[in-house]
């Protein structure tokens, strides 16, 4: 019965997870930990929690309709590419500012974007995947998807570009040009 005990506290244990500690004590060698490797952050997560902190930054600056310090999220050669509802390119701070004052002034309220994914580019560039929804009249939200590009500039991560698409218009402008099916 001894020698059996010998195979089968390992046998349980490990069925509870619990294998290195009952093996390390049979052995005499020093237990390692099981989740020494999961805690560890990868560089993917760690990309994730930047390009998240860039997007939440930006949301709060446009709740507070801080316009200049929304714009200088952005490199000043920034590109800002709306696909959807209307296609339309802006190039550097004053178009994009432009276009968020125009987004502001149609009563948007909130700004909510979340990163799904992650990873660097060439040249440094981190590529950034996305959902968002901005908060409209009445509190109805309008749901979209984004792609970034991000290029840190002197220790910083700013938007060096920017596409996005949502399938409905929130400002004027948008809906004088938009149009479904041709």
């Amino acid at each position: 019965m001894r020698n059996t005990a010998k195979f089968l506290i390992p046998i349980v244990a490990s069925s509870f997870g619990m294998v290195l500690p009952v093996a390390a004590q049979q052995t005499g060698q020093r237990p390692q930990s099981y989740h020494q490797d999961v805690s560890k952050p990868t560089e993917q997560d760690n990309l994730r929690t930047a390009a998240t902190a860039v997007n939440a930054r930006r949301g709060e600056l446009f709740r507070n309709k801080d316009l200049a310090g929304l714009t200088a999220l952005y490199l000043p050669d920034a590109t800002y590419i709306q696909l959807l509802p209307r296609i339309q390119v802006m190039q550097g701070r004053a178009q994009i500012q432009q276009h968020l004052h125009d987004v502001m002034a149609a009563s948007a309220t909130d700004l909510v974007a979340t990163v799904t994914s992650a990873q660097m580019g060439g040249n440094g560039m981190m590529k950034v995947g996305g959902d968002y929804f901005l908060v409209v009249k009445g509190g109805n939200k309008i749901y979209g998807h984004f792609f970034q590009e991000l290029r840190q500039d002197e220790g910083t991560w700013k938007i060096a570009m920017h596409a996005f698409a949502r399938p409905e218009p929130v400002t004027a402008i948008e809906a004088s040009g938009y149009h479904v099916g041709g």
